[in-house]
């Protein structure tokens, strides 16, 4: 973590116990590189221990060799996500777990589940005097009623710093998976669902939180469409009543419940900026315009690790024609842990495939949110003078909204055609939810209108059985789709269900016409006889049958198909013949990369499946666990209420622990894992 141009004020020393020394281990990246912090360190603590080595500082901790009864450990964010959960929570020795980072909004998710972790700052300061704060109660062996005072004054002071984060949740930047959220976008912008009554609440209920003194037209004495106009009139110009800051220009991509409650609002802002898009393109050439931003370090060192590569702004992007108006576009933020950048945006009027734009104010042209950017340089530009500070400048390149390959292009029209027949756009919103693997938001969706199918299937996934059970008793048992929900749910719950889910399955195989239920009943049949008789030959003959059948129905790159491939790699795995066996689950990969977002639990059901395949041999063992680890923590982050007892992650954690104590691992046993 950097550590540069950091202050440290406020920190006092604390008398040191000479019967009860105080330990602080201290795991960063840069945790060797800081003397000063590590001398304020030493101020506090009896011994303070530095690692950059994840590995090396977990076997110092595990070894016993440390004796104290008060081992505290300093830990970066990245390394906190890795090991606090599982290997320094459930240790004696440790008794506080203190979390250095600039994501606090990311970390802290995490860090709810571990009671010994007593903050998550990106200001060490604050790290600081909490530490203080404790190694006086351990010094004294009491707390006294002030004491307690000053920790809950303590702890509200972290919950008010989260709740400050609470914006950052939503990320600006992403990586080149919006295939989902342009589908969701296009489905509202021609939904008929008018909206007009949600706009209008959003904007009264914002303007009660946050201007009291703001009066708002009575809804009971006028018309609706006077009430929403008092907020947004579509027959002003753009640049009559664009604000940057504006409360419902603050649009993310990634928001399906925001783009929803807006939608009156969306669309005919949308329709305002294509007409002023085709009137500013014409007769137009090449030109650059200049976005300013704070960016934390976790953006920037994201940035810096896609040059070249396709990255989403999930915002709407005010910019300038002119760098220093772009750069004096923004306050100066005393932060120490956020870095100016200036991105420099190439757009050729030729490429129709864009976003719209349109210049709303001289020299001021605004672009549409989630647009596609080609990454073509980062760059550090050095302090000029006084009035102008460095910053960053990254090179950008607008690209066409969707990405143009014929693969992309499929999918995209497959997932169209499926969702517009719905004819329901809550269901259809629910749908992009799955397939984004965000279950908990779609289930509030799908509950809108009680599609049972779908619910039962979430709930499945996440390990609800007793929801699931009650699902399925809403649903007639005539359908084949709701039999296999049956069979889904049966192998789950026991084993002892083998024999009558073999005949449900058998049954939907020969009698369903649905050539994907069938493929999936296959894909079940091949579950059982590897992993229950143990019938290796009968159960690839399934994985490879219902790979065949989704290839001829599904796009390429279908993440179903890429699902059909992991039953393969393990029929393979477990006649260890491993080669074969990665070049499935590498197969599997190649299309989620293509199809999928980058947190989405299938990546960890394939993960897993390259996991098994380095614990094969002694030599890439730690890449058999780093990949366990990055399952993992997906795993987590989607079941993130359901960590305790979900399947997959207790799963995971026990391969992790088994490949530690150097025993072999067998091919997955959890139906989960490939459906």
């Amino acid at each position: 973590m950097a550590m540069a141009g950091r202050t440290y004020k406020g920190i006092t020393n604390v008398p040191k116990s000479s019967n009860n020394e105080l330990v602080l281990i201290w795991l960063d990246d840069s945790a060797e590189e800081d003397v000063t912090v590590k001398g304020i360190l030493s101020s506090l603590f009896d011994h303070v221990f530095t690692f950059i080595d994840p590995e090396a500082c977990l076997e110092l901790i595990e070894s016993n060799e440390i004796k104290t009864p008060c081992l505290s450990v300093l830990i970066s964010g990245k390394y906190g996500q890795m090991l606090a959960r599982d290997h320094l929570q459930p240790l004696n020795q440790v008794q506080y777990i203190y979390v250095f980072c600039f994501d606090t909004v990311k970390h802290s998710r995490w860090a709810q589940t571990c009671d010994k972790v007593r903050c998550v700052f990106s200001d060490i300061n604050k790290i600081l005097e909490c530490m203080q704060y404790d190694m006086q109660g351990s010094t004294e062996q009491q707390h006294t009623g002030e004491e307690q005072e000053q920790e809950q004054e303590q702890e509200q002071e972290q919950q008010e710093q989260q709740e400050e984060s609470k914006e950052q949740q939503r990320e600006r930047y992403t990586d080149d998976n919006n295939l989902l959220d342009q589908l969701a976008l296009n489905l509202l912008l021609q939904s008929p669902d008018d909206g007009a009554e949600d706009f209008t609440n959003y904007c009264r209920t914002y303007n009660q939180n946050n201007n009291p003194d703001h009066h708002d037209i009575d809804g009971e004495e006028e018309d609706p469409v006077e009430q929403q106009e008092q907020y947004y009139k579509p027959e002003q110009a753009i640049e009559e009543w664009y604000q940057p800051n504006l409360f419902y220009t603050n649009i993310n991509s990634n928001d399906l419940t925001q783009l929803w409650t807006l939608r009156w609002f969306i669309r005919l802002f949308h329709r305002q900026l294509i007409n002023e898009h085709e009137k500013f393109i014409k007769n137009k050439t090449k030109f650059t315009v200049h976005h300013s931003a704070w960016l934390s370090i976790d953006e920037l060192d994201a940035m810096k690790h896609r040059i070249s590569q396709i990255i989403i702004f999930t915002e709407l992007l005010m910019t300038y024609t002119n760098r220093q108006v772009a750069l004096d576009s923004i306050p100066n933020d005393e932060k120490t842990n956020k870095y100016k950048v200036l991105f420099e945006i190439n757009i050729d009027p030729t490429n129709h495939n864009t976003i719209p734009y349109a210049e709303i104010k001289k020299e001021q042209i605004l672009l549409w949110f989630g647009a596609r950017y080609h990454l073509i340089k980062i760059e550090y530009v050095e302090q000029q003078d006084e009035q102008q500070d460095a910053y960053w400048l990254i090179g950008l390149n607008l690209h066409s909204t969707l990405n143009l390959k014929s693969s992309i292009q499929n999918l995209y029209q497959y997932y169209y055609k499926e969702l517009t027949e719905l004819n329901n756009i809550h269901h259809a919103f629910g749908r992009i939810l799955i397939y984004k693997g965000l279950y908990a938001e779609a289930e509030k969706w799908l509950q809108i209108d009680n599609h049972y199918q779908e619910l039962t299937e979430l709930a499945i996934r996440q390990g609800h059985h007793e929801q699931a059970k009650e699902y399925l008793e809403h649903l007639s048992e005539d359908s084949y789709d709701v039999n296999l929900l049956h069979a889904y749910f049966n192998i789950l719950i026991s084993k002892d269900n083998f024999a009558s889910v073999r005949l449900i399955l058998m049954k939907i195989i020969s009698e369903a016409t649905d050539k994907f239920i069938r493929a999936q009943a296959n894909i079940v049949l091949g579950f059982i006889n590897l992993i229950i008789t143990q019938q290796i030959d009968v159960a690839f003959d399934h994985f490879t049958i219902a790979n065949g059948i989704l290839h001829k129905i599904l796009p390429d790159i279908h993440p179903i198909i890429a699902k059909s491939y992991i039953g393969i790699g393990y029929t393979y795995y477990i006649q260890h013949k491993i080669v074969d066996a990665k070049k499935y689950f590498q197969m599997a990969l190649n299309i989620q990369q293509q199809s999928l977002t980058y947190n989405h639990p299938d990546f960890a059901k394939t993960r897993n499946g390259i996991a098994h395949c380095y614990s094969s041999d002694k030599q890439t063992i730690k890449q058999a666990l780093n990949e366990f680890e990055y399952a993992l923590h997906i795993l987590l982050d989607t079941f993130q209420h359901e960590h305790q007892h979900h399947p997959e992650i207790l799963a995971t954690k026990n391969d992790i622990e088994k490949l530690r104590k150097g025993k072999e691992l067998r091919p997955r046993n959890i139906l989960l894992d490939y459906i």
